[in-house]
């Protein structure tokens, strides 16, 4: 994992970004290239390096979180695979 620096995190608040995406540009411009249908799920799992005053984030924070979602993506891609294409 590669989080942002103190000095990222404070250009994309600059920026007024509230949500920062760690990936998902190569595979959606790849996906659209090759006309493969593609969708992705996001969840937020922390605030970036430490901003307004929260800890800096770790590996274990953000495994945690997604732990913690297990059963919402299930749930979420389950009702969602009956509705494609």
């Amino acid at each position: 994992m590669r989080f942002s620096t103190r000095a990222e995190s404070a250009w994309f608040r600059e920026m007024g970004w509230s949500v920062v995406n760690m990936t998902g540009h190569p595979e959606a411009v790849l996906a659209a290239e090759l006309d493969v249908p593609y969708a992705s799920i996001a969840l937020v799992t922390d605030y970036d390096a430490g901003v307004d005053g929260h800890a800096p984030v770790t590996g274990e924070i953000v495994l945690s979180v997604l732990q913690d979602n297990i059963d919402r993506v299930r749930r979420l891609i389950t009702s969602a695979i009956p509705l494609l294409p």
